[in-house]
């Protein structure tokens, strides 16, 4: 699907971009040329951008969880950084930016 008409920038191209490292609408215009005609893409394009509705970029991040017992909501919590209890293993969690 194309987002910007005017500089033929289509949805795979922008999501590339921001796999790269763009992070703001400025970074998809200094890279692809998005908004940088009419200007009628920049609504579009910033949904793809991280934090965004299309967005794909994601945080992977490790925790502990209790291998046993009853899960309370402290163990919810992350923990802090090299500190895992004895009975656990780290899974990784993936959030949506």
């Amino acid at each position: 699907m194309y987002i910007c008409v005017c500089n033929a920038v289509t949805e795979r191209q922008v999501r590339s971009c921001v796999d790269a490292g763009a992070t703001s609408l400025d970074d998809l215009e200094f890279e692809l040329g998005v908004a940088s005609c009419c200007g009628s893409c920049a609504a579009t394009a910033a949904e793809y951008l991280p934090g965004g509705r299309c967005s794909s970029v994601c945080h992977v991040q490790s925790m502990a969880v209790p291998t046993h017992g009853r899960l309370a909501e402290s163990t919810l919590s992350l923990p802090d950084q090299g500190a895992q209890a004895a009975n656990s293993f780290p899974i990784p969690i993936v959030v949506a930016a």
